[in-house]
């Protein structure tokens, strides 16, 4: 009995023992775990700081790129507003530029229509004047002849007429609409060539035209076509007055017409540009002549007024010793 009994109490021991380690072991692996789960509550904790001072922090930052998106747009806007304040005085400015230069070629180019105006009134002038005088010789010697009268006074009246014809093709030429409108090129050459004639006579130049026989009619602007062919052949007069007067002097304007292309030829046989020069001849201000001969605007403002009024090109087709062609051209519309 009392063998079976401390039997039973060792078992009660070993079973107690048994126990006491695995409590003992589930223990430390508690506090193994409770540790760990403090340091993950104690990291979990700081990483929620982080975040909320990470979040401040952009917060900050978002507030300080709204504030330099604004600036910075304030400031473009400014500058926008300036940009176009100062694009608005350039445009000013140039076309303030663009008139100056227009006007001082204007003046020089009345400055030329006067001449001719002298030019052509020279003959008719000298005519009537030696008409009268000899009419008021035959009267003192008392030779009156009433059919020598008459026919001097048909050569006055006749004379007076082409005086007036010019002051009437020249009135016209300057009151000249500067609006687009249907021309016939064939008679706008011609009469513009009419304009100039007597000066280039005066120079012993001789002017030939060579004009298609069918009519080559093209919407554009007169007056600012004529004011080119002017010019041009001003051009032509001025080369060809450097020339010796041994070799004969020629302007030659011609007309062309393929398919829908026009061209204005102006050719000169005098001695022809420079190849350093011509590159510069269609710059403002410049010229090979004497400044009180010339301005420098001319083939400038021709170009200018070819290229942004008649929708056409201006340019130098060829320069040789043996002469210069400028040609102008335009495409029928």
């Amino acid at each position: 009995m009392g063998e079976k009994k401390n039997e039973t109490i060792f078992i009660l021991e070993s079973k107690f023992n048994e126990f006491s380690e695995e409590f003992s072991t589930l223990l430390q692996d508690y506090k193994r775990k409770s540790k760990r789960l403090d340091r993950i509550i104690k990291l979990s904790d700081k990483q929620q700081f982080d975040m909320i001072k990470l979040n401040e922090q952009l917060d900050q930052y978002k507030n300080h790129l709204e504030n330099l998106v604004d600036e910075k747009t304030k400031e473009l806007q400014d500058l926008n507003k300036n940009l176009e304040q100062r694009v608005q005085e350039e445009v000013e400015a140039n076309r303030k530029k663009d008139q100056h230069l227009h006007d001082q070629a204007k003046f020089a180019q009345l400055g030329e229509l006067i001449g001719n105006i002298a030019h052509q009134w020279r003959q008719p002038l000298n005519a009537i004047s030696t008409t009268v005088s000899g009419m008021q010789a035959m009267r003192e010697l008392g030779m009156y002849d009433q059919k020598e009268e008459d026919e001097g006074l048909k050569i006055i009246f006749e004379r007076t007429q082409y005086l007036s014809g010019v002051i009437n093709n020249f009135r016209d030429f300057i009151e000249q609409k500067h609006e687009k409108e249907n021309i016939l090129l064939q008679n706008l050459i011609i009469s513009t060539v009419d304009i100039v004639k007597s000066s280039l006579e005066n120079e012993i130049i001789e002017l030939q035209l060579d004009l298609q026989e069918e009519d080559i009619e093209l919407l554009s602007i007169p007056s600012e076509l004529s004011n080119v062919l002017i010019t041009l052949i001003k051009n032509s007069k001025d080369a060809l007055a450097k020339v010796d007067n041994k070799k004969k002097k020629i302007i030659k304007i011609t007309l062309t017409k393929k398919d829908n292309n026009i061209n204005i030829i102006v050719f000169d046989n005098a001695n022809g540009i420079d190849k350093d020069i011509l590159p510069k001849i269609f710059d403002p201000y410049f010229t090979t002549k004497h400044q009180s001969q010339g301005t420098g605007l001319g083939l400038y403002l021709a170009k200018k007024i070819v290229e942004e009024k008649l929708n056409g090109t201006l340019e130098v087709l060829e320069t040789s010793s043996k002469g210069t062609q400028f040609i102008i051209s335009i495409k029928q519309v």
